[in-house]
């Protein structure tokens, strides 16, 4: 998880005052300590020259973020975080973006929210915000009134996009489907994609504003609401924070079955995602199996667990399911379920007719691309990067064993894959159901004291983390690294020598969520 297994600090090298030879990470530790032992306060000097080193270091990005007042920019060497923390001056900072492509998203969402501007950005376009809200920027100390577009919103091209020569195709946003709404537009050389660009915020939310200065429990049910198919990640990953924010943690029991409650999930949303992939690549009979297999999983779980989307099952300190002391059965049951059907859906999968060749001439991708923009999990594993965020996951000791083996990175690799992985969450569930007793794993109270956490787990698609501030037993501020945003910035640099049919397809792969990238 975000290169979990090349976190070395070696890279670019820099000098403290004293001519001492120092990387980003003596560079952040140089700086001033805030109440938080991982935080440490720039000034802009610092700042610049951390992101001039960054260019060349390898330290692990996982997001940025502002909260009126300042921008944090995060990072986990050695998987434990490490933030850089810097005061807006003028409502500005210096952009992290030169030096970590991913950051633009961020650097794009914090102007829509707190217009607080990124100088020297890479793309400098509105993300969420395109001119319709009815106050801009929300989250500033005063907003300002909002835009006076009507009607639809006015796609907004970058320089290279806008200048780009070809017959002009568009998806979305509107499809008539079950996917949130996206825009994609294509500009085509003959019958395949020479540019491409997307836009997104149609399914913003507002979850960053709804998250500030809430009560815990409110958030904790706010994030299982984030990303369809990755609830159970992000309320553990919030949970996690919490309790790291209170130095409390949960017994093993309790952490041992929110692991099943993942293990399922991830049988879920696999499932899911290969039903997809099948149907847009015309097997509907493969399509029809996985989704056939995946309600029986729903269905024997939902009357344990109190909801078939796994929602509101975790709380800070404990567990919400329905009937806690039925879990070790319930794994028992799934793993009978899922080990009577799966080698057929293996069969049928490998064997369907023209699938695999389909499949494995879309999406290709190399693992050094997702490393540059920080996408993980099945994408990053199915392109031979070994990284999986359960390895660094206490509660999957004795457990989990890597799921690797692909290396091209087609969508076939990925498909393939995401099969194995389904194989391994019913061993472990298997596995589990031996080790969960009877007493519902017990809940530890939270003094919900003031202070940060960040909590940390390998969701379906990737790595979930959430860093909270807690101040008055409330959250104070939220912040939410998701798979989701990576996964834009491939889809967009992988769709060029695609044909354009294979857009949706390519992005299904990938585990493309508007929704969740919205927030």
């Amino acid at each position: 998880m975000f290169g979990a297994d090349r976190y070395g600090l070696s890279g670019a090298i820099g000098h403290d005052a004293g001519g001492v030879l120092m990387d980003v990470a003596a560079l952040i530790y140089a700086g001033e300590q805030t109440s938080t032992p991982w935080r440490f306060r720039l000034d802009e000097l610092a700042w610049r020259d951390m992101v001039d080193m960054l260019k060349g270091d390898d330290l692990p990005f996982v997001g940025l973020w502002c909260d009126g007042a300042d921008v944090h920019a995060l990072f986990l060497p050695d998987g434990h975080p490490l933030a850089a923390t810097l005061a807006l001056e003028g409502g500005r900072y210096p952009a992290l973006s030169p030096a970590r492509v991913a950051a633009s998203l961020y650097e794009r969402a914090i102007y829509d929210l707190f217009g607080a501007e990124a100088m020297w950005a890479v793309d400098v376009r509105p993300l969420l915000d395109h001119d319709v809200w009815s106050a801009a920027p929300p989250l500033c100390a005063a907003p300002g009134r909002g835009g006076q577009r009507k009607g639809l919103v006015a796609f907004q091209p970058s320089d290279a996009m806008a200048a780009a020569k070809g017959r002009v195709e568009e998806r979305g946003p509107a499809t008539g489907d079950l996917a949130p709404p996206f825009y994609t537009r294509l500009v085509l050389s003959g019958t395949l994609v020479a540019n491409a660009e997307t836009q997104t915020g149609y399914a913003h939310r507002g979850i960053a504003a709804r998250s500030r200065h809430t009560r815990v429990e409110d958030v904790c049910r706010l994030s299982s609401r984030v990303a369809a198919g990755s609830s159970v990640a992000h309320q553990v990953a919030f949970c996690q924070a919490v309790e790291n924010a209170c130095n409390a943690q949960v017994g093993a029991e309790v952490a041992l079955l929110r692991v099943t409650l993942l293990e399922m999930e991830r049988l879920f949303q696999h499932l899911y995602t290969l039903a997809g992939m099948a149907r847009l690549a015309g097997a509907q009979l493969v399509a029809s199996h996985c989704m056939a297999l995946r309600e029986k999983l729903v269905a024997e779980a939902a009357p344990i667990t109190g909801s078939r989307l796994l929602m509101d099952v975790c709380i800070p300190g404990g567990l919400s399911v329905r009937d806690a002391t039925q879990m070790g059965d319930l794994c028992a049951r799934m793993y009978e379920l899922g080990q009577k059907a799966y080698p057929q859906l293996v069969l049928l999968w490998r064997e369907y007719p023209g699938l695999s060749a389909l499949l494995g001439r879309v999406g290709r991708i190399q693992a050094d691309d997702l490393e540059r923009v920080g996408l993980d999990g099945p994408v990053a594993r199915a392109a031979g990067w070994d990284c999986d965020g359960r390895r660094i996951m206490p509660a999957y000791d004795g457990l989990w064993r890597y799921t690797s083996g692909r290396q091209n990175g087609t969508a076939e690799d990925r498909a393939l894959l995401l099969l194995d992985e389904m194989e391994e969450s019913l061993r472990m569930l298997d596995l589990a159901s031996a080790r969960i007793g009877l007493n519902a794993g017990g809940t530890v109270p939270l003094s919900m004291q003031d202070g940060e956490g960040t909590g940390l787990v390998e969701g379906p698609w990737g790595g979930v983390l959430y860093w909270v501030r807690l101040a008055h037993g409330r959250v104070a501020e939220a912040f939410c690294r998701k798979p989701e945003t990576s996964a834009l910035l491939v889809f967009e640099q992988a769709l060029p020598n695609h044909a354009a049919e294979d857009a949706a397809l390519l992005a299904c792969s990938l585990g493309m969520n508007a929704a969740a990238l919205d927030g």
